[in-house]
């Protein structure tokens, strides 16, 4: 299959490829059976008039004769490498769901965080709380709940999902790191569990950063201007130089950013008797959650002789928050974006990446070793006011009173991985390896005695809560993957990894909420294996089928520390035993899916799509206790079906149009005992529909400069927040949001420079991104939700030498 020209270079080895797939009712015999479940899950009054011609069409050219191979011509849809499979391969290639944005279309589609990635890409969903606070989900994998999310996360070969802190993952899991530099963003949807292992049990998403050049000297730098409605004026500059050391041999790349986000929330007192109001006539102070994010970035080269390379890179963010990005529902809505706290709620994330990659190259061999070392500390504050009040008035607490929690969550990673890579000449290549991780993450959180709070109602409290855990994480694995070419179009790949997980714990806690002193310690072991099945069909140069069957896996862990003395009972009447208290098991998950990877109209239009089947068993279920605790425990069974479509198209040298479509059904299989879960609920956070489309026009302005015009558009569906039907908060509506861009450079491959114009969020549209979960309790009748930025308005101003 001739490959088409890619967009951009890659330091990677030079790729050496091999050699919602929407369906009219079983097109052949060995279709027919595969398909048969999904058509009945699919339904509705979009779907059925809609997708149906649409499915027979796909279905009718797939499977017509192949015609002869075209040869690429100008205006072909341009491709870029990818490393999903740990080797760089075409993209139109590999027969894996893959999504890929390079630098510029990151730029173009205005995608700073992870939310606007989702946004853009279908099947992934991000439950955002805050800038460095998500929940990542792809085919409605979704869980709050456990050790660790179910998609994997990775900086190059380095996980940083920080696992083993076990609730709250929005806030204590995921980095968001600065998309500043970043030369690629891959998005992996379905099982990775062979070569990425546990908690990648929905897919993968990868960063992978801009390498060192060996050969020329120069850099680029940035600034943008912007101002929020409601806000005020963001500012953002950024920096990077490439220095070659020694031509050919050593480079050393340098990066450095800084970014300042204006607040667009106003924080009031709360009512002294209402903590559901505001208090009257109270001060506003405006814009709270400003953000400011700095960071930098080493990286060091080495092309050594007889094709041995060193590549050693640190990692360094600060991202302090004044405030949280939510407000508070009631008294605050879409029209009034407002908080009411007693307190200042800051928070500080510090992360540090260190990592060194050897490779060795022999002629058909290729061998790696990645080492990392990932440092994140969280500290938090939050205002817990509003739960003394709820909890202890009218006595002895007659009004509101001023109360703080604070929250210090760290986590300590070592990562070792080789791996071996075939190249050989036959009709075999291998991948096979070790992997390593260590986890060191304690905890500690409190609520402190307010100062003068017994002397203002008379009590004799102590301590509120004080709570700490230790928990260690080691993960042992090997794994392996072969491809083994049938026949001219037919590839078979198989897959296997096989892990221990063991966990250790010891916990405890003391005060008024805790029921008094506890302390408790445990451990837990793992063990299994993760196997895929993948066979390819290479339908002519331009058209590639697929079919995968893969499992997924997530570990067990401790639990929470909800203490025995005032849990124990309920427990029992959930039918759990004594144990459920201190650990949970391990989930894991079947998926199935058949895609299509293709290219029409002599490669102007690229069209991607996929189904898939998933089954979910033991799910790991957070069971919110009466008793005032929150524990993670296994009820059940859960399915997802749906389908993902992507399509690029070069309309005309000037006119390039984008689109993509996704639709899931992720339900219970069965009721969650202490829970208003029941069978047939959707699983919370996931949106049945979600979409994209961009329109980018290009056109002269001016003698020797170019010009461009970029329309995007993105919806994301409504979704459940909570199981609990009665609760105000059950459900977010779906929202849709538009982005427009005007550019302006000097014509030419390689411009100079850059200015652009943006209007993000262009009619203002204030959608719900997430309901976290407070570090201290969640009140029935008000919550936090958090939401999108305000339209933003802006100029960047960009410069390459």
């Amino acid at each position: 299959m001739r490959q088409p020209p890619y967009r951009e270079a890659t330091s990677m080895p030079a790729a050496r490829p091999p050699a919602r797939l929407f369906l009219r009712p079983y097109p052949s015999p060995f279709f027919g059976p595969f398909f048969s479940p999904f058509v009945g899950s699919f339904h509705g009054p979009f779907f059925n008039p809609f997708v149906g011609p649409l499915v027979g069409s796909v279905v009718g050219l797939c499977l017509a004769p192949a015609a002869q191979a075209q040869q690429a011509v100008e205006g072909a849809v341009e491709q870029v490498l990818v490393t999903a499979q740990k080797r760089a391969e075409a993209l139109q290639s590999i027969p894996v769901s893959v999504t890929s944005l390079d630098e510029r279309d990151l730029q173009r589609m205005g995608v700073a965080h992870l939310s606007e990635l989702a946004r853009q890409t279908p099947g992934l969903s991000v439950v955002s709380s805050g800038p460095g606070q998500n929940i990542l989900i792809v085919r409605g994998v979704s869980s709050v709940a456990g050790t660790a999310g179910t998609v994997g996360y990775y900086l190059d070969d380095t996980p940083i999902s920080a696992s083993s802190n076990a609730s709250l993952l929005s806030l204590r899991g995921l980095i968001d790191p600065s998309l500043f530099d970043i030369a690629r963003v891959e998005v992996l949807r379905g099982p990775q569990g062979t070569l990425y292992g546990s908690s990648s049990m929905g897919g993968t998403i990868k960063y992978i950063s801009t390498q060192p050049d060996l050969a020329r000297l120069g850099g680029k730098a940035g600034a943008t201007l912007s101002h929020s409605a409601g806000g005020g004026w963001n500012e953002e500059g950024n920096a990077a130089l490439n220095i070659p050391l020694a031509e050919g041999v050593a480079a050393l790349r340098i990066g450095l950013y800084l970014r300042q986000q204006a607040g667009y929330i106003d924080r009031y007192a709360i009512a002294s008797d209402n903590i559901l109001a505001a208090a009257p006539d109270a001060p506003r102070q405006a814009g709270v959650n400003t953000e400011r994010t700095r960071g930098a970035r080493l990286a060091l080269r080495l092309n050594l002789a007889d094709g041995l390379a060193v590549n050693a890179s640190l990692y360094y963010q600060h991202m302090a928050l004044a405030a949280p990005f939510q407000i508070d529902l009631p008294p605050g809505g879409s029209q009034r974006l407002l908080q009411t706290r007693l307190v200042p709620e800051p928070s500080t994330q510090n992360s540090t990446l260190a990592n060194l990659t050897v490779r060795k190259n022999w002629p058909q061999v290729e061998l790696v070793s990645s080492t990392s070392y990932y440092d994140r500390r969280v500290a938090v504050d939050e205002d817990s006011s509003k739960v003394l009040y709820y909890f202890f008035s009218p006595a002895p607490q007659t009004a509101v009173y001023p109360s703080g929690m604070h929250g210090d969550y760290v986590n300590r990673e070592f990562t070792q991985e080789l791996r071996l890579l075939s190249d050989l000449a036959g009709p075999l290549q291998l991948i096979g390896g070790a992997y390593y991780h260590h986890v060191d993450a304690p905890l500690a959180s409190s609520i402190p005695l307010p100062q003068g709070y017994n002397e203002r109602f008379g009590s004799s409290f102590g301590s509120f809560f004080s709570g700490a855990r230790q928990a260690t994480v080691r993960e042992r694995a090997l794994f392996a993957e072969g491809a083994y070419r049938l026949a001219p179009a037919w590839t078979l790949r198989l897959g296997l990894r096989a892990f221990q997980v063991d966990q250790g714990f010891a916990q405890q806690g003391d005060g008024v909420f805790n029921g008094g002193p506890s302390a408790v310690t445990g451990d837990s072991s793992d063990h299994g294996y993760t196997p895929k099945l993948n066979l390819s069909w290479q339908i002519d140069p331009q058209r590639m089928a697929y079919l995968t069957a893969a499992k997924g896996y997530r570990p067990g862990g401790p639990n929470n520390p909800a203490p025995a003395a005032l849990c124990a009972k309920e427990i029992a009447t959930l039918g759990l035993s004594a144990s459920a208290l201190l650990k949970f098991a391990p989930d894991s998950l079947w998926s199935y899916e058949l895609g299509l990877k293709s290219e029409w109209l002599e490669r102007r239009l690229t069209l991607n799509g996929a189904l898939y089947s998933i089954d979910w068993s033991k799910v790991q279920q957070q069971i919110v206790l009466q008793c005032g605790f929150n524990i993670t425990a296994n009820f059940g069974a859960a399915r997802s079906r749906g389908g993902e479509l992507e399509a690029a198209f070069q309309a005309s040298s000037r006119l390039k149009l984008r689109a993509s479509a996704g639709y899931v059904s992720a339900t219970l299989s069965n009721d969650v005992p202490g829970t208003a879960a029941k069978r047939g609920d959707m699983l919370l956070d996931v949106p049945r529909w979600s979409g994209s489309a961009a329109a980018e026009y290009a056109f002269a302005a001016g003698a020797g400069h170019a010009a461009y015009a970029r329309l995007d558009a993105t919806y994301t569906g409504a979704a459940k927040f909570l199981y609990e039907r009665d609760s105000p908060f059950h459900r977010r509506p779906g929202f849709s949001q538009w982005n427009f861009k005007l550019g302006l450079q000097p014509a030419g491959a390689r411009p100079a420079w850059v200015a652009t114009f943006f209007v993000d969020n262009l009619l203002n549209k204030i959608g719900q991104t997430g309901l976290p979960t407070a570090i201290s309790a969640d009140l029935p009748t008000t919550r936090r939700v958090a939401i999108v930025r305000p339209r933003t308005v802006g100029i960047t101003l960009g410069k390459s030498f």
